[in-house]
């Protein structure tokens, strides 16, 4: 109901309602910070859902036995979350969300916290962040497109952050440089990642199911990262007969193309045309589980081609808006460096599925992160679990 009153109300309105309930949700986090801090609860956030860094700590921990440990899990979705086992799922800025973040020993984020919260005295905040390897400019390095309320607010975010969790010796420089962060900062790599160094047989089997896919049939999986601005379905249209003419033809077997839309454009999946062997997975909600039962993934800036690029299997970028991307976001890398075949039309993506060389392949990406030093191992995840029970240790 509040979802469809936002979007029938008039500006004016909305903006008196957002403040409003903004003074109110400040002053009950306020109030809520005389109780005392509970020593064994931790509380666990991520925007979009149960997903990314988020949801692998949290599942890591539910397994731990320690003492009274209370797990609380916060998100914009938490009807999505499914079945949870040892964790409790509240909604973000609720009352039992408010209350859980103000007594909470540890907070465990993967985004930057709104502005209303304060950390306490006696409490623990650890950042995972929901980047890693970027090739988009972020933070610092995009200030001027961010607006000053952002800046002030990941300025103070940072502030108050005990722990960032890098993935590699470029998250750790872009941590310092661009984050306005001057703490510790370990260096495991990202919990998400974790599936994909180390697949498991039954979350593959989970995905399958979930979408209908057959055992036998290979998932060439299309996530494209959004643009700014406008609807944008038609930058998300390839020729999929002859793009699984190509892939049956280059690499064998029978496929079909898994649509993956960012969460930011999530609705413009459903203008999207489908049938039995393109369908819609944008609504799926662990898109590393995808990844990680993938056989290829096509996609165009998005920061998910360097952790697919951990499975070993291959990437394709097809950017048809590559020149004009690039003058309004900027890169971190020169596009033309990365070490995936590149395509601006369909003709050309075609002829580089056709071209595929595994042993090239291999040895670009290879090259590429010995330059980043990564800290992937694939347990990440323990990693924070295990620094998370150290702080509870702690008096």
């Amino acid at each position: 109901m509040r979802e469809l009153l936002k979007k029938l109300a008039p500006g004016w309105a909305l903006k008196i309602y957002q403040k409003i309930r903004y003074i109110l949700i400040t002053a009950l986090f306020g109030l809520f910070r005389i109780f005392p801090i509970n020593p064994y609860r931790v509380v666990v956030c991520n925007v979009w859902g149960f997903g990314d860094n988020a949801k692998y700590v949290t599942e890591e921990l539910a397994g731990r036995k320690y003492k009274k440990l209370e797990i609380i899990f916060i998100t914009n979705h938490p009807d999505a979350a499914g079945e949870t086992r040892n964790i409790k799922v509240y909604k973000s800025n609720s009352i039992k969300a408010v209350y859980a973040l103000a007594t909470a020993r540890v907070w465990v984020d993967n985004n930057r916290k709104e502005s209303y919260i304060r950390k306490r005295k006696g409490q623990y905040y650890i950042q995972t962040w929901h980047g890693g390897i970027a090739l988009k400019k972020i933070e610092r390095d995009y200030g001027e497109h961010l607006g000053n309320a952002y800046v002030r607010n990941a300025k103070r975010d940072s502030a108050m952050t005990d722990l960032y969790i890098s993935n590699s010796d470029f998250c750790t420089k872009m941590y310092r440089r661009s984050f306005w962060y001057k703490g510790e900062i370990l260096e495991c790599g990202s919990p998400r990642n974790d599936i994909l160094i180390n697949p498991k047989k039954e979350i593959g089997e989970q995905v399958r199911k979930a979408l209908g896919i057959k055992k036998e049939v290979k998932i060439a999986l299309y996530a494209p990262t959004y643009r700014e601005g406008k609807d944008n379905t038609s930058a998300y249209s390839l020729d999929y007969e002859g793009l699984l003419s190509e892939l049956a033809a280059g690499f064998g077997g029978e496929w079909i193309v898994a649509v993956r839309l960012h969460p930011l454009v999530s609705a413009q999946s459903n203008a999207l045309t489908y049938n039995a062997k393109v369908i819609n997975a944008t609504h799926y909600r662990d898109i590393y589980e995808l990844m990680s039962e993938s056989d290829v993934l096509i996609t165009d800036y998005s920061n998910i081609m360097f952790e697919f690029s951990f499975t070993g299997k291959p990437v394709f970028l097809y950017a048809a808006d590559m020149k004009e991307y690039d003058a309004t976001r900027g890169f971190y890398f020169e596009y033309a460096s990365l070490p995936y075949y590149k395509a601006v039309n369909m003709p050309e993506l075609l002829e580089g599925i056709k071209a595929f060389d595994k042993k090239e392949y291999e040895e670009q990406v290879t090259e590429f992160f010995q330059g980043l030093v990564l800290y992937e191992k694939g347990q990440a995840s323990k990693a924070v679990a295990d620094r998370i029970i150290q702080v509870l240790k702690r008096k």
